[in-house]
């Protein structure tokens, strides 16, 4: 080993003692604790750069890092004096104190984008690290030589380009926290995080940073977004589940007070969209307990159906995204946290809680989406200058509802094998079998309205399918489609990305509803899955046991059933009055229609089947596992096993694995689940949930006339739900396993931030 490089290795240890005595001191220099910092980076810098491997092997970077996190701890210690009692008088020593605090903010941002810059020009080769670099520096990131990087040496270059987007992103997360104005600017550490993110999705890192940011703005829907997208990746984050949990905690004890956590703070979300966001974040609070709770169908039913209002009312801006992948998320970490402990009840339940959720959203946007189709098929004309237009005039909450329809249509590619299963709870069946039905119904009613000749290829990755990049739940070869180009099997480009040049709304919107038909198609020709495709024609029927699916595919079989989620809106109902006096359905494919739209969309659907379907299933060899014989037993739920987990899928598998050693044979054959659900003991009652009816958010005499209701046969006092006292059963470590109440303790829970990549500290 190189002498220098020693030798600069032992000087930077004997300051980075002196380091950790200077700031043990309240009153040392803070000058010098600037000054020897500054030498400490130059010194660690150079070991990098000299031998990057020997410098990985001794963690240099890591404990760089904790060095500059003792710092900030100590100036934010040094700042806690000046903001109570007689230290608020003492204005000149606090500005003195925040002025070297800020250069140390700084001197410590330079720093860190001339490293990610040095990266780059040092090893060059990189495209992902110089695009960075570019965004630091105008200088070019190469010297003009490409070093041959393996594959390792590229990945701990990335790895470190990652660590260090992170920490510029707490830097500036720092110096807002610390800010004496009243509005915070984190424009500059979200942007590092996102950056972070995009480099590595699949670390969970940046999205924990995130929720940490979502938190001080008291955004409790994007924090817990932020928590569940930090642990469906391959790498989670080491504190976001402890963090999850004490979101959730609050949440609970908030509802004891009678209390509803609705983001106040969302100045610019109507007293209704509060209110959903409240019981949506309510919900999933109780749900992750995996407890009965009084008041849960009530609750569910009140989330689902002011969506749908809320949908037909405004764009949610994004909010319908999160509660999508809010949704799918719950599912996947409930089975992840059974997979540890299968024997587990209360994580059954959970798991069970979260999929009756996410089957009675999908079910309700495709109820709201199919409704938008009916009402636009029955009052089109049947010239072919109207027909050849349909595909442009997509109503605008037909848009609001088809991208997170895009997301569920691949989560239900990813649990078909799980929901065909009986469960033997007789409501989740009938369920099931319900959104089997209307998806069915929803995918003829699209293919009769298509009028291209030929679906849009859509180049670049769209909004959603950025938002999933590293979503472990759709980590799943039928999806790579949504990700990859299908002729080079290179990744998409972002659609903000240089060079790319963005379709028209229309044409994009064109090309989710053909992705959506895709999915359609894939799941038709697996003959385990309730639907198929009828020969000839664009039409999707559910194929019930015993019963012919041309019957079902009849008007009279397309009724649904979910009352709590059924659409009372005036012109939807008008929409089927006018379809009973049509000739038959207008999704049969003697529709009558105009024979040009009819035979596109047939022509369509013969392409998506021959070119997409066709070539995965017949020419694939190793997609017979996919598209497997008939189930005869039931299948194993998703396992969702992340890289690093010690379990391994084997024995009674499918696609989706199993529950560690738990199958879903052992599943579903459990006594608590072959019996209808037998509702929990009477309780003692706790403060009621706030209805919308008995708050600020209760709408004026002119709203309730004018605005549609939500389910059907609930009073405007229908929400009375009471909580419970028991505390989560879920444990967090080894040690708290015996005692549930031991997973919080008594004392003000705090959220737990990860210091970028090095040491962890408790904020408020």
């Amino acid at each position: 080993m190189d002498a220098k490089i020693q030798e600069s290795w032992r000087a930077a240890q004997r300051l980075e003692k002196q380091l950790q005595v200077s700031v043990a001191d309240s009153r040392a220099d803070q000058h010098e604790i600037n000054r020897q910092l500054m030498e400490y980076r130059a010194l660690c810098d150079a070991v990098i750069f000299l031998h990057f491997d020997y410098a990985q092997d001794r963690n240099i970077e890591l404990r760089l890092w904790d060095t500059h996190g003792k710092v900030n701890s100590y100036y934010r210690k040094q700042l806690s004096q000046f903001r109570n009692g007689a230290g608020k008088r003492r204005v000149v020593e606090q500005r003195k104190l925040m002025k070297n605090y800020l250069e140390f903010i700084k001197a410590s941002q330079r720093y860190y984008r001339n490293y990610i810059h040095k990266l780059a020009s040092h090893f060059g080769g990189i495209s992902e690290v110089d695009a960075i670099a570019r965004r630091f520096s105008t200088a070019a990131p190469t010297n003009g030589e490409v070093a041959v990087l393996s594959g390792d040496l590229r990945q701990q270059i990335l790895s470190s380009c990652h660590q260090s987007l992170i920490r510029l992103g707490d830097l500036s997360r720092y110096r807002e926290t610390e800010s004496v104005t009243k509005e915070r600017n984190w424009g500059p550490a979200i942007g590092y995080y996102d950056l972070a993110g995009a480099i590595r999705p699949s670390s969970g890192a940046s999205h924990n940073q995130l929720a940490v940011i979502a938190l001080a703005d008291g955004n409790h829907l994007r924090s817990t977004y932020h928590l569940y997208r930090a642990l469906a990746v391959t790498e989670p984050h080491p504190t976001a589940k402890g963090n999850l949990e004490i979101g959730f905690k609050k949440i609970i004890a908030a509802h004891e007070k009678g209390e509803l956590m609705n983001d106040d703070a969302q100045k610019d979300h109507s007293n209704s969209t509060k209110a959903l966001l409240g019981w949506f974040m309510l919900l999933h609070a109780q749900c992750y307990k995996g407890l009965d709770f009084i008041g849960h169908e009530e609750l569910e039913n009140e989330v689902v159906s002011q969506l749908v209002i809320e949908l037909k009312e405004r764009s949610l801006e994004g909010i319908l995204q999160k509660i999508v992948l809010v949704n799918i998320a719950a599912e996947y970490f409930a089975s992840i946290r059974l997979q540890s402990q299968p024997e587990s009840l209360a994580l059954k339940q959970a798991y069970l809680y979260f999929l009756r959720l996410n089957v009675k959203t999908m079910f309700t946007l495709l109820q709201v989406l199919q409704a938008e189709l009916e009402c636009f098929a029955i009052d089109a004309d049947s010239d072919l200058e109207t027909a050849a237009k349909r595909s442009e005039k997509i109503t605008a909450v037909a848009r609001r509802v088809l991208p997170g329809l895009r997301q569920y249509s691949s989560w239900l590619i990813c649990t078909s094998s799980l929901l065909v299963a009986q469960f033997g709870d007789t409501t989740l069946d009938v369920q099931i079998k319900e959104l089997w039905k209307t998806y069915a119904n929803t995918l003829t009613l699209i293919a009769a309205t298509i009028s291209a000749s030929h679906p849009p290829a859509i180049e670049y990755l769209l909004e959603e399918d950025e938002d999933t990049l590293g979503f472990k739940p759709f980590d799943k070869d039928q999806l790579q489609r949504r990700y990859q180009n299908q002729e080079t099997g290179t990744p998409k480009p972002k659609f903000h990305a240089v060079n790319v040049k963005r379709q028209h709304p229309n044409v994009e919107m064109l090309g989710r509803i053909c992705d959506f038909l895709t999915d359609g198609a894939l799941l038709a020709l697996n003959e385990s899955i309730p639907i198929e495709l009828l020969e000839g024609t664009t039409t999707f029927a559910y194929r019930e046991e015993g019963m012919p699916s041309e019957l079902m595919a009849s008007p009279e079989g397309r009724h649904a059933t979910i009352s709590s989620t059924n659409i009372d809106r005036e012109d939807i109902s008008l929409a089927k009055e006018a379809s009973a006096n049509a000739p038959k359905s207008i999704i049969n494919d003697e529709v009558s229609l105009s024979a040009s739209a009819s035979a596109s969309a047939k022509l369509v659907m013969n392409e998506m089947v021959d070119n997409i379907v066709g070539s995965e299933v017949t020419n694939d060899s190793e997609s017979h596992d996919y598209y497997a014989s008939p189930i005869r037993a039931p299948p194993t739920p998703p396992s969702y096993s992340f890289d690093e987990s010690p379990v391994k899928a084997g024995g009674n598998d499918t696609s989706y694995g199993i529950f560690g050693t738990l199958t879903i044979q052992g599943f579903l054959n459990d006594s608590n689940y072959n019996t209808p659900h037998q509702p929990s003991p009477q309780r003692t009652l706790g403060p009621l949930l706030p209805s919308i009816y008995n708050t600020v958010f209760a709408p004026t005499a002119d709203e309730v006339s004018s605005r549609p209701s939500t389910a059907k046969g609930l009073s405007p006092n229908r929400l009375s739900l009471q909580p419970q006292a028991n505390e989560y059963f879920v444990q967090s470590s080894v040690s708290s396993m015996h005692a549930p109440s031991s997973m919080f303790p008594n004392h003000t829970p705090q959220f737990v931030v990860g210091n970028g990549y090095g040491t962890h500290q408790d904020i408020n």
